[in-house]
C-alpha cells in the first residue's frame, strides 16, 4: 500500500468505498469532521461524494474497523477519538503523511520505531534462515547500489528493514511494517541520506553493522546497531529542521539499556 509519493509503489486503481473512505477519513484527521461529532447522514454523504448507498455503507464499514468511526442507531455514525484508531493501519498512516506530519507525529514515529525494531533485530539474529539473510544482503546491496538515488535507496532500505521483522519469527512485530514505511518516507522527505557523500557512508555503515550482528547471531549487538541507527535518523531529521521543530523527540526516549 502506498504510504508516501517517496516509495513510489504503483498506484492501485480505488474503488468507489476506498475513494469515500479516503475522502472521510482526510476529512476526519482536517478537522472537518471533528471528534466527537456525528457524520452527515447517508443522504448528504452520497452526494457529497456521487456514490450509491452500497459504496457509502462499504466505506463507513471499513472506517469503522480502522477505529475511526461508530455506527449506533439513533444516534448516528460518531467521529471516534485518537487514542482509538489503529495507528498501525497502512491507510491511515498514508493519510497522515498526505496531509503532511508535525514533530509530534514524527516523533511517535520514531518511538515506536526504537522500541520495537532493536528488539525486532535481536530476535532475528536468533532465528533467521539463510533464505532470510540472504534477502536482508540483497536489500543491502541494493542500497549501496542507490548513492544518487533517492527512490531505489528509500525502496531498497524499507526493504531491508521488512526482511528482518520476516526473519524475527514474531507476526506482531511483522505487522509494524507501515509505521516503518512511514517514518521512512517522511524521513527521506525531509532529510535524504542520498544527498550527501558523507550522510550516505554514515548511513550504509550503521546498516551494515546491523546486518553483520545478525548475520553473525550477536542478538545484543543488532539490537544497540538498530538502536543507534533510528536515534541517528531522528537526529538528522531535528537538525534539519531546527531544534524547535521535533520537541517530541527526546534524547530519553532513544536511549538504550
Amino acid at each position: 500500500m502506498v504510504l508516501a509519493n517517496e516509495l513510489q509503489k504503483p498506484a492501485r486503481t480505488r474503488s468507489a468505498h476506498d475513494l469515500v473512505a479516503h475522502g472521510i477519513g482526510q476529512s476526519i484527521m482536517r478537522g472537518h469532521f471533528p471528534v466527537g461529532s456525528i457524520l452527515p447522514g447517508d443522504a448528504e454523504l452520497m452526494e457529497l461524494f456521487g456514490v450509491s448507498r452500497t459504496a457509502l455503507r462499504e466505506a463507513l464499514k471499513t472506517l469503522a474497523a480502522k477505529g475511526l468511526i461508530e455506527s449506533k442507531t439513533k444516534v448516528g455514525t460518531k467521529v471516534l477519538d485518537r487514542n482509538n484508531w489503529n495507528m498501525f493501519d497502512a491507510d491511515i498512516l498514508e493519510w497522515h503523511l498526505e496531509l503532511g506530519v508535525d514533530a509530534q507525529f514524527l516523533g511517535w514515529l520514531f518511538e515506536i520505531r526504537q522500541t520495537l525494531e532493536p528488539f525486532a533485530c535481536a530476535t532475528a539474529a536468533l532465528r533467521r534462515s539463510s533464505k532470510q539473510l540472504e534477502n536482508m544482503k540483497s536489500a543491502l546491496q541494493a542500497m549501496y547500489g542507490c548513492a544518487t538515488n533517492r527512490q531505489g535507496f528509500t525502496k531498497a532500505d524499507l526493504a531491508f528493514h521488512q526482511a528482518i521483522l520476516e526473519a524475527s519469527g514474531n507476526p506482531f512485530l511483522q505487522s509494524i511494517g507501515s509505521v516503518i514505511g512511514a517514518a521512512l518516507a517522511t524521513s527521506f522527505t525531509i532529510s535524504s541520506p542520498v544527498s550527501s557523500d558523507d550522510r550516505f557512508e554514515k548511513v550504509m555503515q550503521q546498516h551494515q553493522a546491523v546486518f553483520d550482528a545478525i548475520e553473525q547471531q550477536n542478538p545484543p549487538a543488532a539490537s544497540e546497531a538498530m538502536s543507534v541507527l533510528i536515534m541517528q535518523a531522528a537526529e538528522r531529521i531535528r537538525i534539519k529542521r531546527g531544534k524547535s521543530a521535533l520537541t517530541a523527540i527526546e534524547t530519553h526516549a532513544f536511549s538504550s539499556d
